[in-house]
């Protein structure tokens, strides 16, 4: 069993050992490829398309450059969910059962709320359009549940149900006090409390369109936001506590014929959650 531990142990240090270099030898590139204002424009008429609204010259340049500081935003917060990963495969501190012991139960409090934060923060960013001098508004509130579709809202509400899951599973295998399960869940509650707010300020933020289409495609990329920030508020939290689980599990003091295999569940959900949620692309249309 403890070669099997160590064999495990060396396999995951491996696979983030190879990721890291992908990374550096890899996305510089791609980088560079994927920020030219071609590509964006590009991406704007794709996302036209996609969701049945027209996209004249006059506000292509505008619709791709928000696409673009969205996706910029994105790649600013990266380090900030991936550091933490690296440090716990190659740190030489984690000892076993008392560092998860000491360390899980905080971790587990703080990802759910940090992942609302920091979904929010990639999805405000860069004001898609400027004031005029004319401007169009609707005539009724728009309301959270408007921006889903019912197969959509039920992935949220598992996302949810599975954030709870994975905290509560690592909190029992770290034998953690009571005082720790009550300020878990009670953090979970703040941050779904947190993220509802925000998806309030965001669909009840003043239009800037100056006429109807200019409208529509403010309604694009509102719902557009919405959407986004929901996906990462009830999904990032389960699939980075879930492997925080495995992480832990990795140590030949807790290592119970553990595998690889866990690694790719993140990016099935993902996968799973991406096709979902291609199915309300069309729900901006509410009036």
């Amino acid at each position: 069993m403890t070669v099997i531990a160590v064999v495990s142990h060396v396999s995951i240090r491996a696979f983030a050992t190879g990721f890291i270099f992908v990374l550096i030898g890899v996305t510089t590139p791609l980088f560079l490829i994927a920020n030219r204002k071609k590509r964006w424009v590009a991406r704007a008429h794709r996302l036209a398309r996609e969701s049945g609204i027209d996209l004249p010259s006059s506000l292509e340049d505008r619709v791709a450059m928000r696409l673009r500081s969205q996706w910029l935003a994105s790649l600013m917060f990266y380090p900030l969910f991936m550091g933490p990963w690296y440090f716990l495969v190659f740190s030489t501190d984690i000892q076993g059962a008392t560092f998860w012991r000491t360390w899980f139960p905080r971790l587990a409090m703080l990802l759910p709320i940090f992942c609302v934060v920091v979904s929010f923060s990639t999805v405000v960013v860069a004001r898609w359009n400027t004031p005029r001098s004319t401007r169009l508004s609707h005539f009724r509130i728009i309301r959270l549940r408007e921006a889903f579709t019912p197969a959509e809202s039920y992935t949220l509400v598992t996302g949810v149900g599975v954030t709870g899951a994975v905290v509560a599973w690592g909190l029992l295998q770290t034998h953690s006090p009571v005082r720790w399960w009550i300020l878990d869940f009670a953090t979970f509650a703040l941050a779904g409390a947190v993220w509802w707010f925000m998806e309030i300020a965001i669909l009840r933020h003043p239009s800037t369109a100056s006429d109807e289409l200019e409208l529509g495609w403010d309604d694009v990329l509102r719902f557009r936001r919405v959407r986004g920030l929901a996906i990462g508020a009830a999904w990032l939290p389960p699939l980075f506590v879930f492997l925080l689980d495995f992480v832990a599990h990795q140590h030949p003091t807790h290592l119970q014929g553990a595998t690889l295999w866990p690694v790719y569940v993140p990016i099935a959900v993902g996968g799973g959650v991406y096709m979902v949620f291609r199915q309300g692309r069309h729900l901006w249309r509410f009036v």
